[in-house]
């Protein structure tokens, strides 16, 4: 059985266009990274599988096999510096142009 290593613990809007947990879950669906979600509770003193993760209350909340980020802003970061393409430097130089 293929289990999915890479959990988004996420608030409880059902949308993914109203809050920062939904950020990051449209930027790993467009990266094509299969993910689980748990959405957890509405107060913050009654996740403490966030704060055994994390040392604090708030969501959302990567893990991605070993690593644990927490932060939307960091978490995105983090998609990019692992998951997306980097540019090539042939056409980086390519596109400055020199004369």
């Amino acid at each position: 059985m293929n289990e999915t290593r890479r959990v988004l613990y996420r608030c409880g809007t059902p949308t993914n266009f109203l809050c920062p947990c939904g950020a990051v879950a449209r930027r790993l669906k467009k990266n094509g990274l299969e993910f689980r979600t748990e959405r957890v509770r509405r107060r913050r003193s009654a996740r403490p599988e966030i704060v055994e993760l994390t040392k604090q209350p708030y969501v959302p909340v990567l893990v991605d096999g070993e690593e644990v980020v927490g932060d939307s802003r960091r978490i995105l970061q983090y998609l990019e510096w692992r998951y997306e393409e980097d540019e090539t430097p042939a056409s980086a130089s390519a596109s400055s142009g020199s004369v």
